[in-house]
């Protein structure tokens, strides 16, 4: 990728408007359910678990929530 592709990439993704708070919570369940699912599968991938992991901690972060509560949910 080139330095005008990864630019103008940037310059798209800046123009995304700014996400409702119950689009993010919404967003949040979803993964978190997501993420259970996946994790009570037999022998889930782990990039992919890892991922959702950091979703889940990430959009509860926007949402003001504490890790430990975090932790809490995923389980």
């Amino acid at each position: 990728m080139t330095l005008e592709e990864l630019t103008d990439r940037m310059h798209d993704a800046s123009k995304e408007k700014t996400r409702s708070r119950a689009e993010i919570h919404a967003r949040y369940v979803k993964t978190l359910e997501q993420y259970r699912k996946l994790s009570q599968s037999q022998n889930p991938p782990r990039d992919q678990r890892m991922m959702l992991f950091t979703e889940v901690k990430l959009l509860g972060w926007v949402l003001g929530k504490r890790d430990k509560d975090v932790a809490n949910e995923l389980r």
